[in-house]
């Protein structure tokens, strides 16, 4: 039998070391572990009330009917579809309330598209709101906003990260 020689086993250990170094950032990049889904902080950003006449966002999100005002809003998004959202005075100037709007959902937006939107959470009538949510997100979030709903309608926007 012939015995391995130094060089051998050098090359041996080489390659077992790159295999343990390798193996569990491969394994990690599945999504299901490593810094993707570790719930690192994607957004954190204002919000701001919009205007009748804003722009329509995310290809077919358009603005409310009436113009909205906040006096304090933020939203953070994390990397695991975390979503926080806090509003505080969300009303129609006009009405001094938030109207017919009783409850909001938040709708995120990655790489130009809706991507998840949460369940609803009640709007006091001084258009104060805590919203903490779940949504889906995909593996590369470009450019993430929020969107924020009026009663749960995904397809309008109330407030906006980014307007």
């Amino acid at each position: 039998m012939k015995r391995p020689t130094r060089t051998s086993a050098l090359v041996a250990g080489a390659v077992l070391g790159l295999t343990t170094l390798v193996a569990p950032a491969a394994s990690a990049s599945d999504g299901s572990s490593g810094h993707h889904r570790s719930g690192h902080t994607i957004l954190r950003a204002d919000l701001e009330g919009s205007m009748p006449d804003g722009p329509t966002l995310a290809g077919n999100v358009g603005p409310g009917g009436k113009p909205w005002v906040l006096d304090e809003g933020s939203a953070r998004v994390r990397s695991d579809g975390r979503v926080r959202v806090r509003v505080e005075g969300l009303i129609i100037p006009e009405f001094g309330t938030p109207g017919p709007v009783k409850s909001i959902s938040a709708s995120v937006v990655c790489n130009g598209m809706v991507v998840g939107t949460t369940k609803t959470a009640p709007l006091s009538m001084e258009g104060d709101a805590r919203l903490d949510g779940m949504v889906w997100l995909p593996k590369h979030c470009h450019m993430p906003m929020v969107l924020v709903n009026p009663n749960g309608n995904a397809g309008a926007y109330i407030a906006a990260t980014g307007l």
